[in-house]
């Protein structure tokens, strides 16, 4: 009996191996001997006819050194592929990562060779396709798309978005993937695709559908991944957003799975594989996708946050917030060598600089009806309350010469006949404040020799929070809700850790704000305006703070701790 049980638990196994193996896709070697040869083959790809390809190669063993490689063509007779020559604007220098749109007419492809610009990383060049059926001198696509560091595996989809890998300063990890719009045959700042599809490991060389609604690409070093030297991983945009990537399991060895290549009219899937770590051939392969796409579509996942960074460089960008109609986005910035105040569309583009002076001009905030801003500059030697006017350029002082102290962290009520603000005595003692919208002096909410800082209206302007030390001995920060009409003043907060710069949602009728551990990344939370339900909404390796909501819609504005440095992002919710 046992040795009838042990032969049918080998049968079993072997019928299920068996089965899966038969259930795997028939993924197969491209063009063996012709296309795919001993030599180091990848990134495909293909004219929208299907006629024409394009390729690297390299001479040399992948992964080993400075890999040098050219561009190749075929064509397709109906019958055979040809035997694949070096294209006219490759050959000399190291050429790699071609991608031709999908109206034939251009091709952008990555490259070493020199540059007016001097730069020795791999940048992103294009040819166009002449009358002739040539193609023209190679072009640099100018900076801010290339950076100082090196760009990777340039494509685009129907519309002539371009799509790109890059490890410059300002995003998630290692290397990210980010978009630029193309708006009137004009290609715009580069947008980091955010941190649903970017990780702190390295995300690289991708392939998007002709549709722009499909992302494939390589990730290195995640926990889901066969290899750690680079999987495949998919998502989807749904209603705008992308969904959480999914590796590809069955395509994935244990080598090196990258460059994809979705051709949309035979739904075959090209990709690059070095098949395994003991294998020294790194090929192009193809396998048929659409059941394979059908699996993956159907159990793709929205996050419920999704987040977008609106800004991507080596300088610090803070205290950002929406403009009253959402259209654009008030913040500071030291890009310039000392804190100024800048705008930008709601998009991250468009980029202008309000104030220009030596002395920093920090912490701005709107006026309701949009055409003003309001700040805070120690230009006059102390740090005072100045507005912005948006339509002439004039900067006016509104504080009261008589008062002690210096102001912080100031805005408007919602009718704009009342400025909150913190009025700062010193680093353990500061007030909540009411000031006229000429500065002067109407009230002070707090008096407890503690700290107060960061006063924010509520939509109605009946209500104020605030955080404060005043019930913890100037230890932990915690948050209240002043009531204007009645002077209560309500604890929201009791946890023995930093609750701070608090902000009302738009509708009144929840409080987002900031808590951290002492020496701890600070996370995003948002709860009642009476203080149940404390929900955390962010949880990641580098932390946000100074959360503002929308205006209109379900989304948040925070400053980002980002590969070093504070950027502006943008975090659209669901569920909350």
């Amino acid at each position: 009996m046992k040795t009838n049980a042990t032969l049918y638990i080998l049968l079993f196994i072997s019928f299920l191996t068996s089965a899966q193996e038969k259930t795997k896709p028939n993924k197969v070697l491209f063009e063996p001997g012709n296309i795919s040869t001993k030599h180091v083959e990848y990134g495909a790809t293909f004219t929208d006819d299907g006629a024409e390809m394009y390729f690297a190669r390299s001479k040399q063993e992948w992964g080993k050194n400075d890999m040098k490689s050219s561009i190749y063509h075929s064509f397709f007779d109906g019958e055979k592929w040809s035997k694949p020559q070096i294209v006219s604007f490759s050959g000399t220098y190291d050429d790699s990562d071609p991608h031709v749109t999908s109206d034939g007419k251009t091709i952008y492809f990555i490259s070493k060779r020199p540059s007016s610009e001097n730069t020795i990383s791999p940048d992103i060049w294009m040819v166009k396709r002449t009358p002739n059926n040539s193609w023209t001198e190679p072009e640099r696509i100018p900076n801010p798309i290339n950076s100082e560091k090196s760009e990777y595996s340039p494509c685009t989809d129907s519309e002539g978005n371009l799509y790109f890998a890059s490890n410059r300063p300002g995003g998630y990890g290692q290397g990210d993937l980010y978009m630029v719009v193309n708006e009137g045959n004009r290609l715009k700042t580069p947008i980091n695709l955010g941190s649903i599809l970017n990780s702190d490991t390295g995300e690289w060389n991708l392939g998007v559908s002709a549709d722009g609604n499909t992302l494939i690409f390589e990730a290195s070093e995640r926990k889901q991944n066969v290899s750690a030297y680079g999987d495949l991983y998919i998502s989807f945009k749904k209603n705008g957003f992308w969904t959480i990537p999914q590796n590809i399991t069955e395509l994935n060895t244990s080598g090196s799975d990258l460059y994809p290549f979705l051709d949309k009219h035979t739904r075959q899937l090209y990709f690059t594989s070095s098949d395994s770590l003991s294998s020294g051939d790194t090929n192009i392969y193809k396998v048929a996708f659409d059941t394979i796409l059908k699996k993956y579509q159907e159990t793709a996942k929205v996050s419920s946050i999704r987040e977008k960074c609106l800004t991507n460089n080596t300088f610090e960008d803070r205290y950002a917030s929406y403009s009253p109609d959402g259209e654009n986005i008030l913040f500071e910035s030291d890009r310039d060598g000392s804190w100024e105040i800048y705008t930008m569309d709601k998009n991250g583009q468009n980029m202008q600089q309000l104030t220009n002076t030596i002395p920093d001009n920090r912490r701005p905030s709107w006026h309701p009806n949009g055409k003003k801003v309001l700040f805070e500059s120690n230009r006059n030697g102390k740090q005072a309350l100045f507005t912005y006017d948006l339509r002439s350029g004039k900067i006016k002082r509104l504080s009261d010469k008589t008062i002690d102290g210096e102001f912080i962290f100031a805005s408007f009520s919602p009718r704009g006949n009342t400025i909150a603000v913190s009025l700062k005595i010193s680093e353990d003692n500061s007030h909540i404040v009411l000031l006229n919208k000429k500065g002067r002096m109407i009230k002070k909410l707090t008096n407890n020799q503690k700290r107060n800082y960061y006063p924010k209206w509520s939509i109605d302007g009946k209500e104020i929070v605030y955080f404060s030390r005043k019930d913890t001995n100037n230890g932990d920060d915690e948050i209240y809700r002043y009531t204007l009409e009645t002077g209560l003043d309500t604890r929201l907060t009791s946890w023995h850790k930093h609750n701070f710069c608090p902000s009302w949602s738009n509708d009144n009728k929840k409080i987002v704000y900031v808590t951290s551990m002492e020496n701890t990344r600070p996370e995003i939370y948002i709860m009642d305006v009476d203080g149940s339900n404390q929900l955390q909404v962010t949880n990641n390796n580098d932390g946000e703070t100074l959360p503002v909501w929308h205006p209109k819609e379900n989304k948040i504005l925070v400053t980002a701790y980002r590969n070093g440095n504070y950027e502006i992002c943008e975090l659209a919710l669901t569920n909350y």
